[in-house]
């Protein structure tokens, strides 16, 4: 078991603590879920647990070891609680999947037998055993997040700790990444404690942890938080269609087989459906669910014209290997597109030639009706925040401006504005950008972005590891651009998310578009999910499975 009793942390002698009195319990075989927004204390928390960080008061045990102690004692406790971090490329030491993953054994003088066991069995588990020997660098950024897990996996860990560990994985790799994290903790026995903003990913835990400004807010069953606390369970965590759905049903009268059970929105569907089939449930409300599942039809004011068009182009990777295969894509003035698709489709190639930064081998990127020149489109890539480099974040936010000749006060003016868009204070603009949250660096890294004024603005995973309120604004943000008369192109793996909040969707495949189209048609047309080589969202699940059971009857 793990305690924690009692523990604090402050980074700072004039700073808020980042953890305040927080006391804890971890017990192997449980699936624990830690949310909470941004600075809340989680990532925080996660480096105590495996002794990554030590505590400034109080105590941290674990199976009966203080990692305080001496470093022995830290060292034992790194091997019994494994650390996976948000991004892979933190963690990837080697260049090859099975030195990257026997890297720890090996560090433990396991014998060669021993180490080619767990090496097998980790990959196996994590579901990658045909790569192997393969290089990193042909690795999707999913396919390397689960081998960052397979590798701590390797050094039998008694418990493991996620921080944001899915936020790299596409919508289809996401229902066996939660498999994973059953197995593990209910069939291996290991304590899982997972550092989440998925609404799914709380619904399928045993307990949920809520941090607020470094205290325990809530701690209990997702269940009690989802109905008994709803308006916490909606400020820490992500918007979900499927969420509002299951609530819905359960109001309905749905009870699930036991009190403490993981709730399934699929299962709470199911007992919808047969309550309808029994005469229990009236047509209307099991409509009613459905219309729930709909993205919204938006009424934007998407202008006449394309800022950024590619016609039929091709682009090649060393040794032949084709991320676009002759693409015809274009995005309007005032409308905000939504590109996904499976890894490894041309998504971020897509992203890069449209911005000028590769030039095609074939066919043509236009922006504005000339090929993209530097300030034309605005690219936000999936880490934003490894484009920042300046001194202070003012002058983060005044370097693209001043490169494209503006005077001085139509710099100060552009960086006003970006920093309002984002929601940037002002006492951090003499900030070091350096020492700022993740959360606060991402927000300034796209506020340079969009100081550029540009006619187009590409961001790729923007999203990724920020809380609801971060998300909020980020969709806030994409509709400000494009109300402002530019085209925005979305790059996001998370359909559920986005496809309430755009005007169409293309979805990609090998490079190239294989359905483009309104979100509220796409949700229906399981055939497109298909094409592109992708799982539907659950949302989209769901309502198929309403559909096709209501299909031509009257709700009247």
């Amino acid at each position: 078991m793990i305690e924690i009793r009692d523990v604090s942390v402050r980074f700072a002698a004039d700073a808020a603590p980042a953890l305040d009195g927080v006391s804890l319990t971890f017990r192997p075989g449980e699936l624990v879920a830690l949310v909470g927004a941004n600075g809340s204390g989680k990532s925080t928390l996660a480096s105590l647990l495996c002794a990554l960080r030590l505590s400034a008061s109080g105590l941290v045990v674990v199976e009966g070891i203080d990692p305080a102690r001496d470093a022995a004692s830290r060292r034992e406790v790194r091997r019994l609680v494994g650390l996976v971090r948000q991004h892979p490329a933190d963690q990837l030491v080697s260049s090859v999947v099975f030195d990257e993953v026997a890297f720890g054994p090996r560090n433990l003088g396991l014998s060669r037998d021993e180490i080619r066991r767990r090496v097998t069995r980790a990959i196996a588990t994590v579901g990658l055993p045909d790569a192997l020997h393969a290089d990193l660098s042909t690795l999707s950024g999913g396919q390397q997040q689960l081998l960052a897990i397979a590798g701590v996996l390797a050094m039998e860990p008694s418990y493991l700790v996620l921080d944001e560990a899915s936020s790299m994985l596409d919508a289809s790799a996401r229902p066996a990444y939660r498999a994973l994290l059953d197995h593990i903790a209910h069939e291996g026995g290991a304590g899982v404690i997972q550092v989440t903003h998925d609404p799914l990913e709380v619904l399928a835990s045993d307990r949920v942890i809520v941090l607020d400004a470094g205290r325990v807010a809530f701690d209990g069953l997702p269940r009690e938080l989802l109905v008994e606390c709803a308006a916490l369970w909606d400020a820490s965590l992500v918007q979900s269609s499927s969420v509002e759905a299951l609530r819905a049903i359960l109001r309905l009268g749905y009870e699930p087989e036991a009190i403490a059970a993981p709730l399934d929105p699929s299962k709470a569907v199911m007992w919808l459906l047969d309550a309808y089939r029994a005469g229990a449930v009236p047509v209307s409300d099991v409509q009613a669910v459905a219309d729930m599942l709909v993205p919204a039809r938006l009424q934007s004011d998407v202008l006449a014209g394309l800022p950024l068009e590619l016609s039929d182009v091709a682009f090649s990777y060393g040794a032949g290997v084709r991320a676009l295969a002759g693409i015809t894509f274009g995005a309007q003035a005032g409308e905000v597109v939504l590109v996904a698709g499976a890894s490894g489709s041309g998504k971020s190639t897509l992203a890069c030639v449209a911005s000028g930064l590769y030039t095609p081998d074939a066919g043509t990127a236009r922006v504005c009706g000339h090929a993209p020149k530097t300030g034309d489109v605005g690219v936000a890539f999936q880490r934003p925040e490894d484009q920042l480099f300046c001194e202070t974040v003012r002058d983060e936010l005044a370097f693209a401006p001043r490169n494209l000749g503006c005077s001085e006060g139509e710099v100060r003016a552009r960086c006003v504005h970006a920093a309002k868009l984002v929601g940037i204070e002002d006492d951090l603009l003499d900030r070091y950008p350096f020492e700022l949250s993740g959360g606060q660096a991402r927000r300034v890294a796209i506020a340079s972005i969009l100081a550029l004024d540009a006619s187009a603005y590409i961001l790729d995973e923007p999203t990724a590891g920020l809380d609801a309120a971060g998300r909020a604004r980020l969709h806030g943000l994409a509709r400000a651009c494009a109300q402002a008369g530019s085209a925005v192109i979305v790059i996001s793996h998370d359909l559920d998310e986005w496809m309430s909040e755009v005007d169409r969707v293309v979805l990609m495949a090998q490079g190239s578009v294989v359905w483009e189209g309104e979100p509220c048609v796409l949700a229906r047309d399981a055939d497109a999910f298909v094409r592109a080589g992708l799982r539907p969202p659950l949302s989209c699940e769901l309502l198929q499975m309403l559909s096709a059971a209501t299909e031509g009857v009257d709700a009247r």
